[in-house]
């Protein structure tokens, strides 16, 4: 699944003060009602360039923050001592965030999480889970806080499943807050389900401070958050930035059967050599025609193939079987990506809140049945791409909360468990290369379920071409989509890294010369073990090719792979 438009066109509703006033007594609120609402459309770019990054090593995590020009070595999975202080104040504790700068009254015996402090703070008890995010909007230009809020609570407009109490501006000390309010109902597959919310979007300055308070009863009757909002502190930064290094699970422990242990070490070992996969749409249909054609060309065999589907309905999946029997027919194996689909239910909720209340149980049942009694490897992505505001999935359609998406992860992978198919299942977690939006709430990262449920994480960017030149997409080098990338990831994901899906587009510049470029380029990039190359296009709404990600577009095209991939040792399944 590929984002339609490369760049954001966001069309909201733009908060202005209009005829707010400055109160005098700042415990009042001001409705929006009094505020002047303007349509208006704007062009914002992708994701935010991060302040600084993890580098690594073969024994520690160095954070390297390049805007203030130092550098810090912790050991992997150690969060460094003075991210943060806690004191007692009252009836309540006080909290120091030393690496985004500020501080804030909270309950009493918060347990605090600063694993990813580069990212957000957070801090939770059985009742109350409280994240904190600081937002620098001037990338978003001149109306960059209306931006970043609106868009933010864009899941509102679902109004079947989210149901909205208030939301409005006030002025707390001379600081403007917008306040917003909501809550959904219960989900029964979610323990200790917090379905409460209440968001403070903090202005300061060129920052958004948004402080999210998730709990599970509404929030009046744990203390209310006026003290929260009403203690909000600027503070120094005294402390740098810090991102856990994901660890993988031993092999040994995997609970793998021996046929799935040997293809995992043969394909992502760190010492096995780069292996090509392909996305070829009619081996879903249980047409391998055209798949062995290209291979007959290429002189190349595809021991990886790339297989979508989907909750089609709510008993059971009506080929799984099938598709998996052919692909062993054929000498490969599948990578078997799961979503929901893209349409809405009849009813107009999201999926995945359908899926956490157990209406799904059957279909999930009976797809991991089939995968356990199948008992050979299986590559098995669920959701990927998480982080882009097109999957419905995503936490910009739930609640702007990405622990649902980790309960949905994780609550699959229960029946996967219970089914005995983990025994054969490879979990490949997969976000999209860029986070849309380029918040921090929606970082990938936030999206991360646990090491025990991840055994390959998978990159992915694709260069668009400028189809979509109106809207800032541009023509990109694989150099240029993947460099940062595949650093950036080496140094905070301990497991195999794989590329599960990308192409080139051809308008907008030579995709040969791309390819030809890619091929000259991923050497560098040796500890990515796995590139599936997505052999389809993306169309306009008027049915028209808009990217067109052919493998066979033209002879030289085909010519170039075939001279690049025949060099390549053939690797069948088990050799």
């Amino acid at each position: 699944m590929k984002r339609r438009i490369a760049v954001l066109v966001l069309v909201l509703t733009v908060l202005t003060h209009g005829t707010l006033a400055v109160l005098a007594d700042t415990s009042n609120q001001v409705e929006t009602p009094d505020v002047d609402e303007d349509e208006m459309v704007y062009e914002v770019e992708s994701i935010f360039p991060p302040s600084g990054r993890l580098e690594s090593t073969a024994y520690q995590c160095v954070f390297v923050n390049h805007a203030a020009g130092y550098s810090v070595a912790v050991p992997a999975g150690t969060v460094p001592a003075g991210q943060y202080h806690l004191m007692s104040v009252g009836a309540h504790e006080l909290f120091v965030n030393n690496v985004d700068g500020y501080s804030m009254l909270v309950p009493r015996g918060m347990n605090v999480d600063m694993r990813f402090s580069e990212v957000g703070a957070f801090l939770y008890n059985d009742n109350m889970r409280i994240e904190i995010y600081k937002e620098d909007i001037r990338p978003l230009g001149r109306h960059g806080r209306a931006i970043y809020i609106n868009f933010s609570k864009r899941f509102l407009y679902n109004t079947v499943d989210h149901f909205l109490h208030y939301r409005g501006w006030r002025v707390v000390y001379g600081t403007e807050v917008y306040v917003t309010s909501w809550s959904r109902n219960r989900l029964s597959r979610i323990a200790n389900d917090k379905n409460h919310y209440v968001s403070l979007d903090i202005s300061i300055g060129n920052y958004v401070y948004t402080v999210m308070i998730k709990s599970n009863a509404p929030i009046s009757t744990l203390g209310g958050y006026e003290y929260m909002l009403r203690s909000f502190r600027q503070e120094a930064i005294t402390a740098p930035g810090y991102v856990r290094r994901s660890a993988p699970v031993d092999i040994a422990n995997r609970g793998w059967n021996q046929e799935t242990k040997d293809f995992f070490i043969r394909f992502f070992h760190p010492d096995a050599p780069l292996t090509w996969g392909i996305f070829e749409p009619e081996t879903a249909m249980f047409d391998y025609s055209k798949l062995l054609g290209y291979e007959a060309f290429f002189e190349y065999t595809f021991p990886i193939l790339l297989n979508y589907s989907e909750f089609e309905n709510r008993y059971r999946h009506p080929n799984l079987r099938q598709r998996l029997d052919m692909a062993r027919d054929h000498g490969r194996v599948l990578v078997l990506t799961l979503q929901t689909p893209l349409h809405l239910p009849d009813d107009g909720s999201n999926y995945v809140y359908k899926i956490l209340n157990g209406e799904y149980d059957a279909f999930l049942r009976d797809y991991a049945r089939v995968i356990a009694d199948f008992g050979h490897p299986v590559m098995f992505r669920l959701g990927n791409e998480m982080n882009g505001d097109w999957c419905n999935y995503s936490s910009f359609h739930t609640s702007k909360d990405t622990t649902i998406f980790r309960e949905w992860y994780k609550y699959v992978y229960s029946f996967f468990e219970e089914a005995g198919a983990n025994a054969n299942t490879i979990w490949v977690w997969n976000p999209n290369g860029e986070s849309f939006p380029g918040f921090k709430w929606n970082h990938e990262l936030m999206y991360y379920p646990g090491d025990q449920f991840v055994d390959i994480v998978g990159l992915t960017k694709y260069n668009t071409g400028t189809f979509y030149y109106m809207y800032g997409e541009r023509w990109q080098e694989f150099e240029e989509l993947y460099e940062e990338l595949y650093w950036r990831y080496l140094a905070i994901y301990g497991q195999p890294l794989m590329i599960p899906e990308f192409a080139s587009a051809s308008m907008g510049g030579s995709k040969e010369q791309w390819v030809i470029n890619m091929f000259q380029v991923l050497p560098r990039y040796c500890m990515i073990k796995v590139v599936i190359w997505w052999d389809g296009a993306d169309f306009d709404a008027y049915g028209n090719v808009a990217r067109s990600y052919f493998i066979d577009e033209t002879p030289e095209l085909m010519e170039i792979f075939r001279q690049h991939l025949r060099k390549i040792p053939l690797r069948g399944l088990f050799g």
